[in-house]
C-alpha cells in the first residue's frame, strides 16, 4: 500500500483500473472506492463503491487535483472486465418522462416578465397552495387571481368567496414574512 500527502506525486499507475484508492478532496471531503476509470489528461477519476441496494453500485467523480492523503492499493489479482449492466428501456423511458414533467412543472413556476418580489410572493404561496402563473397574475386554486401589485385577491366568477378570504389571509401573512406591505 502506498501513501502520499499530495496527489501530484502519484502517477497514472496508482489510479489504474481496479486499484482501491482513498483520500480527501481539496475541500476536505473523504473519498474511497475502486477505480472504475481514470483520465490522466484531465486528472479525473471515477470511483465505484457498493450501493445501499443489493447488486447496485454508486459512482463518484473525483477531480484528483489538490487531493491529499491519497492511498492506492493494487488489486490482488488482475481486474476482470465486467459486462455492462442491463438497462431496462421501459424503466429508463418512465424516468425520462417523470424528469421532463418535473422540469416542465418547475419551469411553469417561474414567472415571465415579473419582478423578483412577485416571484417571491408566488414561491411563498406555492408552498401551501396550488398556484400557477397566468401572464403576470398569480392564479391560486383556480378560484382566486392576484394581479400586480399583488395586494388584492380577486375571485373568479361563480367562485367560492371563502377561497378568496383564505387566500387573502395567506397572502397577507406571506407578504409580512417577506417584509412587504
Amino acid at each position: 500500500q502506498q501513501s502520499t500527502s499530495r496527489l501530484k506525486t502519484m502517477g497514472a499507475p496508482d489510479w489504474a483500473i481496479g486499484h482501491t484508492v482513498s483520500g480527501a478532496t481539496s475541500t476536505g471531503e473523504a473519498f474511497g472506492g475502486v477505480v472504475y476509470t481514470y483520465d490522466p489528461g484531465t486528472g479525473v477519476c471515477v470511483l465505484r463503491t457498493e450501493g445501499d441496494i443489493t447488486n447496485t453500485h454508486d459512482v463518484f467523480v473525483v477531480n484528483t487535483a489538490g487531493c491529499s492523503d491519497v492511498r492506492s492499493k493494487a488489486p490482488s489479482s488482475s481486474p476482470t472486465t465486467e459486462a455492462l449492466p442491463v438497462v431496462d428501456p421501459a424503466r429508463s423511458q418512465r424516468r425520462l418522462e417523470a424528469n421532463v414533467k418535473a422540469a416542465q412543472t418547475s419551469a411553469a413556476n417561474i414567472g415571465v416578465g415579473v419582478t423578483r418580489t412577485a416571484q417571491d410572493i408566488f414561491d411563498a404561496l406555492a408552498k401551501t397552495l396550488p398556484c400557477q402563473w397566468q401572464g403576470t397574475a398569480i392564479n391560486v386554486m383556480d378560484e382566486v387571481t392576484i394581479a400586480a401589485p399583488y395586494a388584492v385577491c380577486q375571485g373568479v366568477p361563480n367562485g367560492d368567496l371563502r377561497a378568496v378570504e383564505r387566500v387573502q389571509k395567506v397572502l397577507a401573512n406571506e407578504k409580512a414574512k417577506l417584509g412587504l406591505k
